[in-house]
């Protein structure tokens, strides 16, 4: 039938679907794509499901939402906890080290995450909470120590990181959704999963590309002393060609009215807002010795992508969601 069961896509969601009607319970043995698929399958057919997590590779196995392949771009999609999860040390030890260190990428992000989520509570209010990262601190103090170890597949490393994964996971489902562990280093990420149709190189890895990109960017516009907002110059035109989705157009205009609304307290509150954002910040250069010592892809030329395409994404990957992140300020933000 032409299904890549390699994907998380809706065509393998049905096929999976269709498999287990006349079964109770759906059981996810393995990492992250697995797990998405069996995750919503399940949620879709209203039945129960069980986790095998066979790497320690991703944050999602205690989430309640499945990212979804539809139309070349991945989606999140509402789902539900698994009944049980369980694990094999041995099995998690012996991983592909290249899944093992994709998930420490998709936990070291915390960084960016957090930064982002913050700036929107300060400038818009959305709603922010600081427990997701609060229940992970003492483990995040810990893995940046320890990290070397997991190249030597430690036991007590690994289990370490599947435990701070694990509570990421459940970070999400406190935040009722996505916000305390994808914010923008991930929708570039997304955003350059749909241009190029990257599906070989692993979330993981995409993410330490783009969680550089998002602490560079993080780091320059917090430098920043006396800030003033512009009103985006952006030609719409730019945004359709790069991605092919109206959908974005729209988000971007309401997020030009957000740009006005946050011109009054920048210029109250923006030394107040910067310093407590930075409390909270790595460092970029400290990031990156981390994913070099580990020989995490981190540029992307690592993962074979275009510079120039990915600049021009960087940009406009803004528009790919209503989230507020430093990737709308830095699209109207300049040093008076």
């Amino acid at each position: 039938m032409g299904t890549n069961l390699s994907l998380a896509s809706l065509e393998t969601i049905n096929l999976v679907r269709n498999k287990a009607k006349d079964s109770d319970l759906i059981v996810a043995f393995g990492s992250g794509t697995v797990n998405d698929i069996c995750k919503y399958a399940s949620y879709l057919e209203k039945k129960d499901y069980i986790s095998f997590p066979t790497a320690a590779s991703m944050n999602g196995y205690t989430s309640a939402n499945a990212s979804i392949l539809v139309n070349g771009y991945k989606k999140s999609f509402k789902a539900h906890l698994p009944r049980a999860i369980y694990i094999d040390i041995d099995i998690l030890t012996n991983a592909p080290l290249r899944l093992t260190l994709s998930g420490f990428a998709d936990f070291i992000c915390r960084s960016t995450v957090q930064a982002d989520w913050l700036l929107s509570h300060l400038l818009l209010g959305t709603e922010y909470n600081e427990l997701p990262f609060t229940l992970v601190r003492d483990l995040e103090q810990i893995l940046p120590r320890e990290y070397t170890a997991l190249t030597k597949r430690s036991r007590k490393v690994v289990l370490l990181l599947m435990e701070v994964l694990l509570i990421s996971g459940l970070g999400m489902v406190i935040s009722k959704g996505s916000y305390s562990a994808s914010q923008g280093e991930h929708m570039i990420a997304h955003a350059m999963e749909m241009v190029t149709r990257d599906h070989s190189s692993l979330h993981g890895e995409k993410i330490a590309v783009t969680t550089i990109t998002m602490a560079n960017l993080q780091e320059k516009t917090l430098s920043i002393q006396n800030p003033i907002i512009n009103p985006t110059t952006l030609d719409v035109k730019h945004i359709t060609q790069c991605f092919d989705n109206i959908e974005f157009v729209r988000t971007f205009e309401q997020k030009q009215i957000m740009q006005q609304k946050i011109q009054e307290i920048i210029c109250k509150e923006w030394t107040n807002i910067s310093n407590l954002i930075k409390q909270n910040l790595l460092p970029a250069k400290y990031l990156q010795k981390i994913f070099e010592d580990l020989s995490i892809p981190h540029l992307p030329e690592h993962l074979s992508w275009n510079k120039e395409q990915y600049r021009k994404v960087v940009d406009l990957a803004f528009t790919t969601r209503d989230r507020f992140t430093f990737l709308d300020l830095a699209n109207c933000i300049e040093e008076s």
